[in-house]
């Protein structure tokens, strides 16, 4: 006992010997277990294009997940032409983000339902532009994902990242030889405002459009699947009101919708889509000189209408929320409550832990075809654990395995915790 209480303490000493400190990453928000919107972070930049005025110059990297995926290397430029043609992002990345967001592991809004049906993970570009005006900045983006392949050989060995039921998937290596052709576009544009409404008091609204497309056929074109609504939008804005001298409020609503209709040659079309809302509010507490403690609370709804299967909604109790393809899914969330605390140990080392837990959420399901419901109450709860450290300039994140606490390294408790960091990023402000 005593020996392995010396080994606690001596990790415990070298931790507190590595360099960190809270930086704006997409592991600290997850590391959180709170949305991006609710805090002031540069990775809102991804939603509200117009914080990308302020974020200044910074190179990222996104290290991965577990495997590694998800990785990713950008950066923010603000002094190109000393800024006399604005802040210009550039985003390189191993997988298509999720709507609005810096990575694929990140949901757009809260719930099973929040998360973004896309899967095409061959992202070719994401370019972001932004000035300020006075009292008043301007975002741009424009981005694509896009992959087309043909042939007549009757199959392509390989994959080409990650399909779904919903893409009509047939490229598993040389497993299906009936499509020979395949054709999946992303190409999103983006537009946001930023204002000083006065001293205390900023407002961001932004407008995230996407059309996506996809074609799958054989060889002779007789046999043809492909999408019946390519739109994707969401709508967002949110301000930060200084309530008092360690009180920022945030107000936050969204709106989003996913086309994900379906045709196919000589059959019918279905009217697929998923569309949802949110409305939250959260207080931003600074304590002490740098410390953070976040609380708020979202409403949220998600509704999956399908006439075909084409998406899934979450896994209560082992079965899974589904329609036998003519009916609608409805989410509630009403609210989720969430709270984080992000603490500075020292000039060296940043912690945080945060939690959200979903109150009286209820997922129905209704089945038009044969007029039945289904309907499950819950209340869902997430924890996350994360850290921070800092190397010279270079600031690093990551989301720690929820375990850590009790196992600590295998080296002190000989119980395996692995892997350590689920997620890393890093940053290097200049």
């Amino acid at each position: 006992m005593h020996s392995t209480l010396i080994k606690r303490f001596a990790v415990l000493a070298l931790l507190m010997a590595l360099p960190v400190v809270a930086s704006a990453q997409t592991s600290r928000v997850e590391g959180m277990a709170i949305q991006g919107d609710y805090i002031k972070d540069y990775t809102g930049i991804y939603t509200y294009l117009s914080g990308v005025t302020g974020v200044g110059n910074l190179v990222y990297g996104e290290l991965g997940q577990t495997g590694p995926f998800d990785r990713a290397v950008g950066a923010v430029l603000g002094n190109l032409w000393d800024g006399r043609y604005g802040t210009w992002a550039i985003h390189m990345r191993e997988v298509t983000p999720q709507l609005g967001q810096g990575d694929n592991s990140s949901n757009p809004a809260p719930g099973f339902g929040g998360a973004d049906p896309n899967f095409n993970s061959n992202e070719s570009f994401d370019i972001q532009w932004g000035k300020k005006f006075g009292t008043t900045s301007l975002g741009l983006r424009l981005n694509r994902s896009y992959v087309k392949a043909d042939g007549d050989l009757g199959y392509f060995s390989g994959t080409f990242g990650p399909l779904t039921s919903l893409e009509y998937d047939v490229f598993s290596a040389g497993t299906n030889t009936t499509f020979a052709n395949l054709d999946r576009n992303i190409m999103g544009f983006g537009i946001g405002a930023g204002f000083e409404m006065n001293k205390n008091t900023n407002a961001e609204i932004a407008l995230l459009w996407q059309n996506r497309t996809y074609k799958q056929s054989d060889s002779t074109g007789a046999i043809k699947n492909e999408d019946d609504g390519p739109t994707t939008y969401q709508l967002a804005a949110r301000a930060m009101w200084q309530w008092q001298p360690n009180v920022m409020v945030m107000p936050v609503f969204k709106y989003y919708s996913y086309d994900l209709s379906t045709k196919s040659a000589g059959g019918p079309k279905n009217d697929n889509s998923l569309k949802g809302w949110q409305f939250g509010l959260a207080g931003n507490w600074t304590l002490g000189t740098n410390d953070l403690f976040v609380l708020g609370g979202t409403f949220a709804q998600n509704k999956l209408d399908e006439e075909t299967d084409v998406l899934a909604i979450g896994s209560i109790g082992g079965v899974t929320i589904l329609p036998s393809g003519n009916g609608t899914v409805t989410e509630t969330i009403s609210p989720q409550v969430f709270a984080a605390l992000e603490t500075h140990v020292n000039n060296w080392l940043t912690l945080r832990f945060g939690a959200n837990k979903g109150a009286f959420q209820t997922i129905k399901a209704e089945d038009r075809g044969i007029k039945k419901t289904a309907k499950v109450q819950f209340s869902p709860f997430s924890m996350s654990l994360g850290a921070g450290m800092k190397v010279g300039t270079l600031m690093l994140d990551a989301v720690l395995n929820n375990r850590f606490p009790q196992n600590m390294p295998y080296l002190v408790s000989g119980a395996v915790t692995s892997p350590l960091f689920t997620k890393v990023t890093a940053t290097y402000p200049f």
